[in-house]
């Protein structure tokens, strides 16, 4: 049995494929679990909320509480994590948006985690400070967060200077 598609076959396929995306528009490929990006108003509030607390603060336990409900937060979906399939074509021809339209909840934890460790830094807690760091490093390789990440490779780099200690993953700090 052959089972090769004729040409008009695939053409009404396309076709059909096109008007439900006219018709549904991509309004049908919103999130459907709660937290999965969709925010409510009150959410949002809280997740400002916290971060404005974050910022403004100098108790390093409590930054931590903050970054670590700013780190719960829904997280923006890029194209790598799409629920739809994206053609690799597409996602070479997309580019990052130079600036931004709405507030960025991992850009808000990864702030908050810059301000954690700068403060945990001048506190000479050294072990939070450095950790801090690296958990930037670690979490945030997208480009849009290269701002942070250079940050933080930055502070990293200063630290043999300011403590005169082994600074690799494997090493304890000296206190």
């Amino acid at each position: 049995m052959n089972t090769k598609l004729s040409q008009s076959t695939i053409f009404n396929i396309l076709l059909a494929g096109v008007l439900f995306l006219t018709l549904e528009g991509c309004q049908a490929f919103q999130p459907k679990a709660p937290g999965e990006l969709a925010m409510l108003e009150q959410d949002f509030v809280d997740i400002w909320d916290t971060y404005n607390h974050c910022m403004s603060g100098s108790d390093i336990q409590e930054m931590s509480a903050d970054l670590q409900l700013l780190g719960s937060a829904p997280k923006p979906i890029s194209l790598d994590d799409s629920p739809i399939p994206v053609p690799r074509f597409i996602k070479k021809l997309s580019s990052t948006r130079s600036s931004r339209l709405a507030v960025d909840p991992r850009a808000m934890a990864a702030s908050c985690s810059i301000h954690l460790a700068e403060v945990a830094q001048q506190s000479a807690d050294w072990h939070t400070a450095f950790h801090t760091f690296q958990s930037i490093i670690k979490n945030y390789p997208e480009p849009q967060y290269a701002f942070y990440v250079a940050k933080a490779n930055l502070a990293i780099e200063q630290f043999s200077s300011v403590r005169p200690a082994s600074l690799s993953s494997q090493d304890a700090l000296v206190r």
